[in-house]
């Protein structure tokens, strides 16, 4: 008899324990992460320089550039920056030469989003730049005659002048109304290579700016894609 009693209460038991885990495999909440839903292309930002442009509104050189960026996950950033140079720099008080040139440049690089949510209205940005330009110049000035005294004026084309440099660059940029973003940049220049046809430190580079100045800015107006 008692180990009847024992084998029906163990059932019971069973029963029980069965019947409470159903009930609570039934009222279980299932939480699932899911994958990220920001999508991998989110659209194309087109910009222009307007710091550039004014530049070269109220100095002797400066820049009429425009850009493509590509928005990837609103975390990287790849983009394609193209522009003319433009520089007209009448006899340096010191050294007595000045400078003519116009010609186009190109740069490819890649931005990274620092900021802490990457979904925000606003970027802030680190990256690199690639810079490319082939360009002609004029170069004219006055030398001084150390034998027979007075001045003597001189001019010469340099046809096939080439450089290469890298850039470093801290950004940010915003929205400002519906799909139009503003932002800035301050860049580190570097040159990596460069033909100069035997002309030490020519006055200005396309796209790279004066050639004694390493750091440059940005202040571009965009819109979004």
């Amino acid at each position: 008899m008692k180990h009847r009693k024992t084998y029906i209460l163990t059932i019971i038991f069973c029963l029980l324990t069965m019947s409470l885990t159903t009930s609570a495999q039934g009222n279980r909440v299932v939480v699932e992460t899911g994958k990220d839903s920001v999508k991998l292309f989110r659209g194309i930002d087109i910009s222009y320089d307007l710091a550039g442009t004014v530049m070269r509104m109220v100095s002797d050189y400066g820049q009429f550039e425009a850009a493509v960026r590509c928005n990837l996950r609103n975390r990287f950033f790849p983009i394609i920056e193209f522009g003319l140079g433009d520089a007209e720099h009448k006899e340096d008080i010191v050294t007595g030469v000045g400078s003519k040139v116009r010609a186009p440049y190109g740069r490819i690089g890649m931005d990274l989003n620092m900021a802490k949510s990457k979904n925000d209205s606003y970027r802030i940005l680190v990256g690199a730049r690639y810079g490319f330009t082939s360009f002609k110049t004029e170069i004219d000035g006055t030398v001084e005659d150390p034998y027979w005294g007075g001045s003597n004026r001189f001019r010469f084309d340099l046809d096939r002048c080439k450089f290469h440099w890298m850039e470093l660059l801290f950004a940010v940029d915003g929205k400002l109304w519906g799909p139009v973003r503003l932002g800035w940049s301050v860049r580190y220049r570097r040159m990596l290579h460069k033909n100069d046809m035997g002309v030490n430190n020519l006055w200005y580079v396309p796209g790279f700016g004066k050639y004694s100045n390493k750091i440059g800015a940005t202040f571009n107006v965009m819109v979004s894609l």
